[in-house]
């Protein structure tokens, strides 16, 4: 795995009130996006720029010399559980569990590949396709619990493959402790931010020009999920006043900071990527957390929950003009109070612990198999 994430930080504490942990990740030179978060857990980082997931074939050859490094350190530990994401690691630690039968294996699912969505027109990707479906179905039997952060998921392609009382509804809710500090933003100019790791360049460009014409500012804060994502939008807004960017922050520490400087939550994203129909990103428990409207791609499964909820609105993600508009709105103080006080309404179904009491009590064995 990469250096954890947030969502894989909050899983780490978790786990730390059962166990000893210790973290096996790469530090990948084209995405160094997070630092080690948790000082008092041994972190075995190996530098190795591995290709995305989009070059399958050359990221498999990559990963060869970090794999074999890891999978060393993995005996010298001897773990009793290994959670991993990623089918390349799950491959790694069943070859540990062939010969360790006893270790148990949790298998986290954060975004599902495109493939397994839609059938691929390709012939290349059809054979990437058919390739990583044989590592799942050989891999599968193995795994002792799925983690899924959207239960979409589920329907869509996991059902063939394990049984739904195998599988764990962890969605990346936020630590509620890391906003002990938060401030709701009252005053100063309107403020939309997007936080947290810089993809979708043409989203964030729209972002951008619907700002100018709606009179309001924009905050990009973090890095960007390659580095050329991040160099790419940073040369867009050169020169441009109304946008501000943070750089890499420490989500622990500076994250209630951010969103107490923002009025509202940017969440759009290219929707013509099977992945982003379905997918549930943190910013949708953030922002309902902070009591923030969010703005959300259209026909996607975050949008269903948005607009169920009253919570923000959806749009196209190609349209900056019905950007300027929703944006436009959101800014009417009666509106924008409302949404707020849906989100209120909202905390309680969407932001809650119940997930991380599942997984400690999975982790202590309090829960059958």
């Amino acid at each position: 795995m990469h250096i954890p994430d947030p969502r894989t930080n909050k899983r780490i504490e978790v786990a730390k009130k059962v166990m000893e942990v210790c973290v096996i990740c790469v530090r990948r030179s084209s995405q160094d996006i997070w630092e080690p978060y948790h000082k008092d857990v041994p972190h075995y980082t190996y530098d190795l720029d591995v290709p995305t997931s989009k070059h399958l074939i050359k990221r498999y050859f990559v990963q060869r010399s970090f794999n074999s490094r890891a999978y060393k350190k993995i005996c010298e530990e001897k773990p009793d559980i290994i959670y991993c994401g990623g089918l390349d690691m799950l491959s790694l630690v069943c070859k540990y569990k062939r010969k360790n039968p006893n270790c148990k294996i949790y298998f986290e699912v954060a975004d599902l590949r495109e493939c397994f969505i839609q059938k691929p027109k390709s012939l290349k990707k059809k054979f990437e396709r058919k390739m990583l479906t044989f590592i799942e179905e050989k891999c599968f039997p193995y795994v002792d619990r799925l983690v899924l952060t959207s239960m979409k998921f589920y329907d869509v392609h996991y059902g063939k493959l394990i049984s739904r009382k195998k599988v764990i509804y962890a969605p990346n809710v936020p630590e509620v402790k890391v906003f002990d500090k938060y401030i709701h933003k009252n005053d100063g100019e309107f403020t939309v931010g997007f936080i947290g790791g810089i993809r979708y360049l043409e989203q964030m460009k729209m972002l951008v020009d619907a700002a100018e014409i709606a009179n309001c500012k924009v905050i990009f804060a973090g890095a960007g999920g390659t580095n050329s994502d991040y160099c790419a939008i940073s040369e867009y807004c050169k020169n441009k006043e109304w946008v501000r960017f943070t750089g890499k922050y420490e989500y622990n520490t500076q994250i209630a900071e951010l969103y107490g400087s923002v009025d509202c939550v940017y969440a759009v994203y290219d929707a013509s990527n099977p992945n982003v129909r379905i997918a549930l990103p943190n910013k949708l428990y953030e922002s309902v957390y902070c009591e923030l409207p969010i703005i959300v791609s259209k026909e996607t499964y975050l949008s269903e929950i948005v607009e169920t909820m009253g919570i923000g609105f959806a749009v196209n993600y190609q349209s900056t003009e019905e950007l300027v508009k929703i944006i436009n709105g959101i800014k009417e103080k009666d509106k924008y109070k409302k949404i707020c006080n849906n989100c209120k309404k909202a905390k309680q179904e969407l932001v809650n612990d119940s997930w991380a009491n599942e997984l400690e009590k999975l982790l202590r064995g309090d829960i059958n198999e």
